[in-house]
């Protein structure tokens, strides 16, 4: 990989079953795992959520014998979100993981308080650092000046990339994720839930699309182009990590151009997510 600037971290949605990937078992989750540790990832991302991910991961890495790696987790709102923590580290193995962030937006009350919670939990010796998860900007930038957070997770790709230079002026560290626009870049999801994505209805869609032609990577090298602290890619078969091998530095051209399609096809849709979410 000839771009160093951002992190490259393995995510482990897919491990948990998700609806929108196919179905592995534990035995290939953790051969995946461990073929990203071989190739040098040693950052993780996973959540309470993603369930026996974060079992997988503990079990890997046991095997493989190693422990130096860096763990994001996430969980969602209070009242429960401690708890949900605590599991998950018993589950990964862990007394801490080194980025904790909230996992979703909810309403001004609950938000609030998940994120004082947060705080409560870091300087419980929980988490090293905390962020937030799938923030539209206007959230973001207002929850970033009363709370320290130091990360935001949040997709970006070609066919969502809404508001990100904005976002880089806060400061935070971003985490991108669905590089590949759950696939979509590369080809994939035609006859799946992911041709309901809101990008697929902008106008400027078939014209993205057809300048990626499903060049995995062109799409995921423009994300590095974008230099967030690290780039979240899931796997879900060993010949997944050949694109790593194959990110390169794109000419300005090329970026402004791809640019001017992203935003297009971004703005298009009135959703604050590469899903069909909206938050007040």
């Amino acid at each position: 990989m000839r771009i160093l600037k951002s992190e490259t971290i393995m995510g482990l949605w897919n491990l948990s079953g998700s609806e929108f990937h196919r179905k592995l078992s534990s035995r290939e989750g953790k051969d995946l795992i461990k073929k990203a540790y071989r190739l040098g990832i040693r950052w993780f991302d996973s959540a309470f959520s993603y369930g026996v991910a974060d079992s997988l991961l503990f079990s890997a890495m046991k095997e493989l014998g190693h422990d130096d790696i860096f763990i994001i987790s996430k969980v969602m709102p209070v009242p429960s979100m401690r708890r949900k923590a605590e599991i998950s580290l018993r589950r990964l193995g862990r007394e801490y993981a080194d980025v904790l962030l909230l996992h979703w937006p909810t309403e001004e009350k609950q938000l609030y308080e998940s994120l004082r919670e947060l705080e409560r939990m870091q300087n419980d010796g929980l988490c090293s650092e905390i962020g937030v998860s799938n923030f539209p900007f206007s959230l973001l930038e207002k929850t970033s000046k009363d709370f320290g957070i130091t990360y935001h997770e949040r997709p970006l790709s070609l066919i969502w990339s809404r508001d990100y230079s904005e976002e880089r002026k806060l400061g935070l560290k971003i985490l991108a994720y669905a590089p590949l626009g759950m696939g979509v870049l590369a080809g994939k999801g035609a006859d799946d839930r992911r041709k309901e994505l809101p990008a697929a209805s902008s106008p400027m869609f078939p014209k993205l699309m057809k300048r990626v032609a499903g060049s995995a990577s062109l799409a995921l090298s423009w994300v590095y182009s974008k230099y967030p602290e690290g780039v979240i890619s899931g796997f879900g078969k060993a010949e997944d990590f050949d694109v790593l091998s194959t990110i390169e530095e794109l000419d300005d051209k090329t970026i402004k151009e791809l640019d001017a399609l992203s935003f297009a096809v971004s703005e298009d849709n009135a959703s604050d997510n590469i899903f069909s979410h909206h938050w007040k």
